[in-house]
């Protein structure tokens, strides 16, 4: 995931509706994409406070503030912040969510 300017979908840990991220140039929200209507019910994320990270996130913010990434700080604080579902209104951890939406397939035994 590029921390500047991106989307993903995640799925709602909740109601496992499918949401769309989104961090940069176009905002940092939360919606539902829509094929016609594009993203609808946009939530403002809610970044982390660089005090309450922890690693990996605590690490790769001060990472970025060493090397005066401030476009990058603020991606990482967002991504490691909290998302509202617009379908349900809970509010959940963006980076734990990404993390499930994208484990892979879990190996089957015999």
């Amino acid at each position: 995931m590029d921390f500047t300017d991106a989307f993903c979908a995640v799925s709602c840990p909740h109601c496992e509706a499918e949401v769309t991220i989104a961090v940069g140039d176009h905002g940092c929200y939360s919606a539902i994409r829509d094929w016609d209507s594009g993203d609808v019910g946009r939530r403002a994320l809610r970044p982390a406070q660089a005090e309450e990270l922890r690693d990996p996130g605590r690490w790769m913010l001060a990472t970025a503030v060493r090397d005066e990434q401030q476009e990058m700080a603020e991606g990482i604080r967002h991504v490691f912040g909290l998302a509202e579902c617009p379908a349900c209104a809970s509010v959940f951890g963006i980076a734990d969510a990404y993390t499930s939406s994208n484990l892979p397939p879990a190996l089957e035994t015999s």
